[in-house]
């Protein structure tokens, strides 16, 4: 490990009180991991050194599709809502990622630059490299659905675990089938403190 690389587990939710400033904070895949978005980013502005970066990647739920082939009934559709009732329900949100550039500016951020991209759930795209993607992306929304899904739907939508399991089965099923188009914005948010 690097002289200059320290791990320390925080609750970055919480007042930070780090002894010393930092020239760059990066966060990746942070969906849903906090309640109130324009604290965090404030801190992050406060324990900045000046000319220092902070940048967000993250996906924004929910599911989207331009070509109606994410049908209401599927049960990715079903998850995709379903994950956002209950972040809206457990206060901790899941479609903020596309509102983190307005976020660092109001926290006083400049020369902020917000880049999407498309993050397709599976082999369905033509191209090679979204292909690629999605095949990757398919892996891990499949390992990772069940994960994703327990907490907030056994402790804001009333399931059972085993209610969990079984639906997350059908969800890995439809994330699997290339005859939905199915994707993710993806947003690599960055900006400068002055």
């Amino acid at each position: 490990m690097p002289p200059n690389a320290l791990f320390q587990i925080d609750d970055l939710e919480e007042d930070w009180n780090f002894s010393f400033k930092f020239d760059y904070i990066h966060t990746l895949m942070m969906a849903g991991a906090f309640r109130d978005w324009p604290r965090f980013l404030g801190q992050c502005y406060d324990f900045l050194e000046r000319g220092g970066h902070v940048e967000v990647q993250d996906i924004d739920f929910p599911l989207r599709c331009d070509d109606g082939t994410m049908r209401p009934e599927s049960a990715v559709r079903r998850w995709s809502d379903l994950m956002m009732e209950a972040g809206e329900r457990s206060g901790f949100k899941l479609d903020e990622c596309g509102r983190v550039a307005d976020m660092m500016r109001a926290a006083g951020f400049v020369d902020v630059v917000r880049v999407p991209f498309c993050w397709p759930v599976n082999r369905w795209p033509r191209d090679q490299k979204l292909k690629q993607l999605g095949l990757w992306a398919q892996e891990n929304f499949a390992e990772g659905c069940e994960a994703m899904s327990m907490a907030l739907f056994t402790r804001f939508m009333g399931w059972t675990r085993d209610e969990v399991v079984e639906f997350s089965a059908r969800v890995r099923s439809d994330l699997a089938d290339t005859s939905i188009h199915a994707y993710f914005p993806i947003y690599v948010t960055y900006g400068r403190k002055p």
